[in-house]
């Protein structure tokens, strides 16, 4: 729970795709927008990896339709999200040993 917090808080919860997309201020709180963390390479796929994937670098604070459409969007809907994301992460992600291309990503989204 804390690595998809404190990605939240690096992001400032906002979304990372778009920050300007609309977000919301989360119940109770004054100054925290309501955005959901993600695994940009999903945990189910750890078994291709030397190093363990539930770490900040790894994890990608969204609003929740960017985050829907890269659970339940259509396959070719997610590649522009994805690229941005990836370039956004793919030095510091191989800075902790995880090394994955562009293509590698796009077809765990398939």
């Amino acid at each position: 729970i804390n690595v998809a917090r404190n990605a939240l808080i690096r992001a400032n919860f906002l979304c990372e795709y778009d920050n300007s997309d609309r977000v919301f201020l989360r119940k109770g709180s004054i100054d925290r927008y309501y955005t959901e963390a993600h695994h940009l390479i999903p945990l189910s796929e750890h078994n291709d990896f030397e190093y363990s994937l539930d770490i900040e670098e790894n994890v990608v604070s969204l609003c929740s339709h960017c985050h829907n459409l890269l659970h339940y969007g259509r396959h070719e809907d997610k590649k522009i999200i994805l690229e941005k994301l990836y370039n956004q992460r793919v030095n510091v992600l191989r800075e902790c040993g995880i090394n994955i291309t562009f293509e590698q990503l796009f077809n765990y989204y398939e």
